[in-house]
């Protein structure tokens, strides 16, 4: 969000996080006034079309894992997310302890269409150095990212009414992205520790992502012997000399402008420290009827 997870748009971007003062996890958002029918005579999705929803949901993440892994930002968003001329692209959010990205415009921009100039750069980049790289569609994305997520642990609650759902993710990952000085090619290595929420929702009877956030607990940087045989593979190439720099993300947070669409999210989780008390944030979904009735993961004014 990198990128990301790195944060993929942070980097893209050129966004740079400072240190800030844990805040106090909020308390859960109210529910909303229920619908007026009572709970007891309204229709309810069977159970057999629950546990095929939470599967769908579920397969649904593990997707948002593997296009980020091949750094396919842009075509996770045509996808996965929902539709860019749907009734929910003007509500749909990604956001970090950082900002919140508002709208599938914006979070195609950012999270995508940048992320694929930065693979073309990097691509340009890499070729210039080593020959054997051709500059070409094929070899989009050598030079640039790979950044690892699992998506564990998972608790999805799909709605009664069984048009959204919400889950919540334990994501631990691996992130390296290149760099290049003086004709020479390095690496940055971080390990990933971290939350995914999300709320999804169903449009012309495909699960959708609709709102999905990131909270860091804690990215160090990886060893350098765990990038040695990397480097050793570039051979001359190789950038040596410099250690590997963890990718900023933990704790990020911004004390500066936002670019446009972005905004600054209603809660900062805050990274690991021991002074940090236990925070259960996000909070973990529970059952519900209808969307109206729950809180929401867009950590955000809507």
């Amino acid at each position: 969000m990198k990128v990301t997870k790195l944060l993929l748009a942070c980097t893209a971007l050129g966004l740079a996080g400072t240190g800030g003062v844990a805040q106090a996890a909020p308390a859960k958002p109210a529910a909303q006034a229920p619908a007026s029918a009572p709970a007891g005579k309204r229709p309810v999705i069977s159970e057999g079309q629950r546990a095929l929803d939470m599967w769908l949901v579920q397969n649904l993440m593990s997707k948002h894992e593997f296009y980020h892994a091949a750094g396919m930002n842009l075509e996770e968003v045509d996808a996965l997310w929902v539709a860019r001329n749907g009734p929910n692209a003007k509500t749909a959010t990604f956001g970090s302890p950082m900002w919140v990205m508002n709208g599938i415009e914006v979070i195609r921009g950012a999270y995508g269409e940048e992320n694929q100039r930065n693979r073309e750069k990097a691509l340009k980049a890499i070729a210039e150095i080593d020959p054997a790289v051709k500059n070409e569609p094929a070899n989009l994305g050598a030079g640039h990212e790979w950044v690892m997520h699992t998506s564990t642990t998972p608790i999805i609650e799909i709605a009664g009414d069984g048009k959204t759902a919400k889950g919540i993710w334990y994501s631990p990952g691996v992130g390296l992205m290149g760099k290049f000085s003086g004709g020479k090619v390095g690496v940055d290595a971080t390990m990933f520790f971290e939350k995914y929420a999300g709320d999804f929702i169903k449009e012309n009877g495909e699960w959708k992502i609709w709102h999905l956030q990131m909270a860091y607990d804690f990215t160090p940087g990886l060893p350098k012997e765990m990038v040695a045989k990397v480097l050793e593979a570039l051979g001359d190439k190789a950038l040596t000399g410099e250690p590997a720099q963890a990718m900023a993300q933990a704790g990020e947070r911004a004390d500066f402008k936002l670019p446009e669409g972005f905004t600054r999210p209603v809660y900062s989780y805050p990274v690991y420290s021991p002074q940090r008390p236990g925070i259960l944030w996000p909070p973990l979904p529970e059952p519900y009827y209808t969307f109206g009735e729950t809180f929401s993961y867009c950590n955000c004014e809507q």
